[in-house]
């Protein structure tokens, strides 16, 4: 019997195939009736099939909705509660398939990079217990998974050890660049040194399949790399070599060793870009600000050691696209005193001058992407998406893209790349988070809580994942877990931060509703109004779900939100000392467990046309997963349709 079943009308044969053979290369069983045999009667054949599937797909079309057998085999699906729909037309689905999530693939052809095929395979992996395939494995199976660990440094000065780290780091870029090759991030390869490095070890840890170790001799200008790659099942070293260089001839050496590992694993290699040449005093600068950036992102002192570098090395494009990510880092988190414009223009240049030198620089436009305000969605977006096509693999790009899709509704799909980030980098804290902060959005509490277990005990000492599991016990109403969170928080000091008294006081008042409280944080947030114009969002959902829906919503159509579209200025809400974290509260919004209550008041699309949402759901034609959840009470889209434009 097959893991997934599926249902299609006969003019969407070619969309059938195509499904099945990308679901098949993942590894799953599939059931198309051309295979039905020609002794049996295809009713039972298709009622035996059906009911032995984990999953069933229906693709529906204009000739599907006005077919008995698929109207027959996806209500059989629906009420066994395996159904998962996909419309590749738009004709408009029968009731009650018309209530229930479907993936939208218009004139699809088996594009396995399409956001709707994306949510198809990751509601089949959920149904078939297949859950831990990432979207990596989605789009393409059966590959070797790199890990390359931080080489050691043999220069007999412990100064060096971020000169070594860093070639290690750069090498890891080339092959993760220049190579079809899945590769582990750093953030998780390089925490393994010394007697950690046992391959059974790290092969365990990350699910690595092979290994890329070495060493770092440097004297003077002269570097040798010593390297090897072992495969992981046999512990057999596939590849090893030395190479000695100048270290103006770097560059060329990184593409030479990703070549060779290449060739080792047999993956088809195709280099992006000429290698560089780089004049080595300022790829030593370089390296010393890429291993200060982690501790300081964004210091004054990591921003110099760049701006350095480029004036020796102007054509260093990694230099400029890491100069980029500092300069708009000290721009939303950091202490200067120059004008924002002139902070904004330094990022711009710094970003511009990388593409100009490699347009495959995935840092360069994910800093254009940070650079853009929070109420320009769609300029937001650009940036990103090409982030994203040049380094597919990059888990700080996937995680940004994960807290985008969240931040405008699409929560299925942030889940879809936070898992992926995650998967490839298993220990870096920001993806670990939003994977398991976008289950919790999901309502998803049961799967979200054997993680945080996990990210807690993993990362005691961050604040943001204390903070969301706090917060997901308190959505879930979990008041046994919040009160030892609560507890471990307080003995830490972590209390003290404002995301987590936020959290805190959210879920003390929702266990014992005070009605002083309420009436106390109403006033402030009048009180805030009335100084500023503007008011907190999660304020607003905190007092829709108390019940002062009528209050709260007047307090909507007072404010204005202008500023968050604004560049010119230095927004409030991209810092925390402005106190409104409103980056933080657009997850919020559409958080299905925290604000329900105020999603299925009509009056909610208001709030989202003065956020600049209608516009950008209108002109993308990509909707929030509300619009699903709230169709028993009113037409989300049509509402957003009118009001696109208005506020």
């Amino acid at each position: 019997m097959s893991d997934v079943f599926i249902s299609y009308a006969r003019s969407t044969a070619t969309q059938a195939q195509a499904a099945a053979q990308a679901l098949r290369s993942l590894g799953y069983s599939v059931w198309l009736d051309d295979e039905l045999p020609a002794h049996r009667a295809y009713t039972h054949v298709i009622e035996e099939q059906l009911a032995a599937a984990k999953a069933a797909l229906v693709i529906w079309s204009a000739e599907a909705v006005k077919s008995e057998w698929v109207l027959s085999e996806a209500n059989r699906a629906r009420e066994e509660g395996k159904l998962v729909q996909v419309a590749i037309d738009s004709a408009r689905l029968p009731m009650p398939f018309d209530q229930i999530q479907c993936a939208k693939l218009a004139d699809w052809t088996g594009d396995v990079g399409a956001p709707g095929w994306r949510k198809i395979v990751a509601s089949i992996a959920d149904l078939t217990g297949g859950a831990a395939r990432n979207l990596a494995a989605a789009l393409k199976s059966a590959e070797p998974l790199l890990a390359v660990l931080a080489f050691d440094n043999l220069s007999g000065d412990a100064d060096m050890a971020y000169f070594s780290d860093g070639v290690s780091d750069e090498i890891q870029q080339t092959v993760s660049r220049a190579t079809d090759l899945k590769v582990i991030a750093r953030s998780s390869s390089f925490q393994f040194r010394g007697a950690d490095k046992a391959v059974r070890r790290v092969a365990a840890e990350l699910k690595a399949t092979h290994l890329l170790d070495g060493s770092v001799r440097r004297s003077g200008t002269r570097v040798r790399i010593s390297t090897q790659l072992i495969e992981c099942a046999s512990e057999v070293t596939l590849w090893s070599d030395r190479f000695d260089r100048d270290l103006s001839d770097i560059f060329a050496l990184q593409d030479e060793i990703a070549a060779a590992v290449a060739a080792a694993l047999k993956i088809a290699f195709a280099p992006r870009a000429a290698p560089q040449t780089v004049d080595p005093a300022a790829y030593d600068l370089y390296l010393h600000a890429r291993d200060l950036f982690p501790k300081d992102g964004g210091s004054k002192e990591s921003i110099g050691l760049l701006e350095r570098a480029v004036a020796l090395a102007p054509r260093f494009a990694r230099a400029w696209a890491a100069l980029a990510i500092g300069r708009v880092a000290l721009l939303r988190f950091g202490q200067s005193d120059q004008p924002y414009a002139v902070l904004r223009a330094a990022v711009v240049d710094a970003a511009e001058t990388a593409l100009g030198l490699d347009p495959n620089s995935g840092g360069a436009y994910l800093a254009l992407s940070y650079l853009v305000p929070p109420g320009r969605w769609l300029e937001r977006e650009a940036p990103l998406k090409q982030a994203l096509s040049v380094a597919p693999n990059d888990p700080e790009i996937l995680t940004y893209m994960a807290f985008f899709c969240s931040s405008v509704g699409r929560m299925d799909e942030a889940l879809v790349y936070a898992k992926q980030a995650h998967d490839l980098d298993p220990l870096y804290p920001p993806a670990a988070n939003w994977y398991a902060s976008a289950l919790d959005g999901l309502g998803r509490h049961a799967e979200s809580l054997a993680l945080w277990d996990a990210f807690l005990l993993r990362w005691p000492d961050v604040e943001a994942i204390s903070a969301n599991a706090l917060f997901g016990a308190a959505v879930s109403q979990d008041w046994g877990r919040f009160n030892a969170l609560e507890t471990s928080l307080r003995d830490r000091g972590s209390d003290r931060s404002i995301v987590v008294r936020r959290i805190l006081h959210y879920g003390r008042y929702m266990r014992e509703p005070s009605p002083p409280i309420l009436a106390r944080d109403f006033a402030a947030i009048q009180e805030r109004l009335a100084q500023s114009e503007t008011v907190n969002l999660d304020g607003l959902a905190f007092l829709c779900t108390a019940g002062m829906m009528d209050e709260t919503f007047g307090l909507i159509d007072r404010a204005s939100f202008a500023y968050l579209a604004d560049d010119q200025d230095r927004p409030p809400s991209w810092n925390y000392g402005g106190g409104t974290l409103f980056d933080e509260d657009f997850y919020n919004l559409f958080s299905v467990p925290f604000n329900t209550v105020m999603m299925r008041d009509i009056r909610f699309v208001g709030l989202c046309a003065k956020l600049g949402f209608c516009d950008y759901w209108v002109k993308t034609e990509r909707w929030p997963d509300c619009v699903e959840d709230v169709a028993p009470y009113y037409d989300f889209k049509a509402e957003a349709r009118r009001l696109a434009g208005s506020a």
